[in-house]
């Protein structure tokens, strides 16, 4: 099944790679996930492992979070993860990383950056495919002897060996990332289909892409790119269904004036 470097020309190509896996008589069977990059060269590091940010700064920047974010809140996060999501949410660098589980949410991340839907135009974007089942099978992550994917908020054994206290105990231990779910507690987490992916020290593998195993990659060309704006906006597909906030509104306001 596995799509290495086939090239997304526009939706119907997305339809397509989907439709392909349906008729290999995978359908019903593991899910696939989607996560798209306006840059195919970006990897599938988390925030904590890029720029200046480090694992060794995780707690510090958790800390310093959960200090002033609380005057804030209508109610206190009940727990570790409860905490680390919501300081995803608000741009705090973690070692989550975010997946769709809609091809079409994914494209739109493929094309369209988050400060500027153009700012990479000149450069051929990226949808990754995770078979998260696959991830977890490597890194020996079985829920009750079933494929069912450990959930973030139910104090799973393997999820929790991830979480930030957890690992600033350890030192020596390195384990493979983990896909999980998380409840859908925002509006933007169910309109975007999200789940997650939490890495211990290492990110996910890349150097296996076409070989069907965990992960596969589209390219998307740049030349590409405005098309599949255009057509995924008659779809509806838009920085208001995606991100459904006040604010956007606004911005949806004002499309609406030629």
């Amino acid at each position: 099944m596995w799509f290495d470097e086939t090239r997304i020309l526009d939706v119907a190509s997305l339809l397509s790679v989907v439709k392909s896996r349906s008729a290999s008589g995978e359908s019903g069977s593991p899910p696939l996930w989607f996560r798209g990059c306006t840059d195919r060269d970006y990897s599938l590091i988390p925030s904590i492992g890029r720029a200046r940010f480090t694992l060794g700064h995780e707690q510090q920047l958790l800390n310093a979070f959960k200090q002033n974010a609380i005057q804030f809140l209508d109610h206190r996060p009940a727990s570790e993860w409860e905490w680390t999501f919501l300081a995803r949410h608000h741009e705090l660098p973690t070692r989550l990383l975010d997946w769709t589980e809609s091809p079409l949410i994914g494209l739109y991340f493929a094309t369209h950056s988050s400060d500027l839907p153009s700012k990479n135009d000149d450069k051929d974007g990226a949808l990754w495919l995770l078979l998260p089942h696959s991830l977890n099978s490597e890194a020996n992550v079985v829920v009750s002897g079933t494929p069912v994917l450990p959930m973030f908020e139910d104090g799973d054994d393997y999820l929790d060996s991830c979480l930030p206290t957890r690992l600033a105990a350890e030192t020596i231990t390195n384990l493979n990332p983990i896909a999980g779910i998380g409840i859908r507690n925002s509006k933007r987490m169910q309109a975007q289909h999200s789940v997650f992916t939490v890495t211990h020290r290492t990110p996910i593998a890349v150097d296996c892409v076409g070989s069907g195993h965990h992960i596969g990659r589209c390219i998307i060309p740049k030349e590409s790119k405005k098309m599949i704006r255009r057509e995924l906006r008659a779809l509806q597909i838009t920085k208001m269904s995606v991100f459904p906030e006040l604010d956007n509104a606004s911005w949806l306001a004002r499309k609406t004036v030629a």
